[in-house]
């Protein structure tokens, strides 16, 4: 039979909850991964490329633990949509909404425009999303 001190037991536990927080940090960081092409820009990319091009931004805010956001991150995985969208904007995908360049109310946080002069909105569906922007 194994008795333990009580310090034993605290050390095992403090690195038990070390492991649990390391586990957590990874499945985050790993959770968005390669989900999209390279038709998603950074802000930084569009800025610049708008600055060059005149065209204008669509920005898609998303959240990690956003029901209605994993289905439009199948909706843009969709055949033909990002062409659709990429006609028309330049796409900016942020999905933390701590580095977003608007305040975000609500997930997900669509807008269209230009740095300073954005209309954002919320979306149920990528069909009345695409309507909504014009490229439906």
């Amino acid at each position: 039979m194994f008795i333990f001190s009580k310090a034993t037991v605290f050390v095992r536990s403090i690195y038990f909850l070390i492991l649990i927080a390391v586990l957590g940090i990874l499945v985050l960081a790993f959770q968005d991964s390669g989900e999209y092409d390279s038709k998603w820009l950074t802000y930084e990319e569009a800025l610049n490329e708008s600055n060059k091009t005149g065209k204008m931004l669509f920005i898609f805010i998303s959240s990690p633990n956003c029901p209605t956001c994993a289905k439009f991150r199948e909706f843009f995985s969709e055949e033909g949509v990002m062409d659709k969208i990429s006609d028309k904007f330049l796409p900016v995908y942020i999905k933390d909404p701590a580095y977003s360049p608007v305040p975000v109310m609500a997930f997900p946080t669509f807008c269209i425009g230009y740095p300073g002069n954005f209309d954002c909105f919320y979306s149920s569906s990528g069909d009345l999303l695409l309507k909504r922007i014009g490229v439906s």
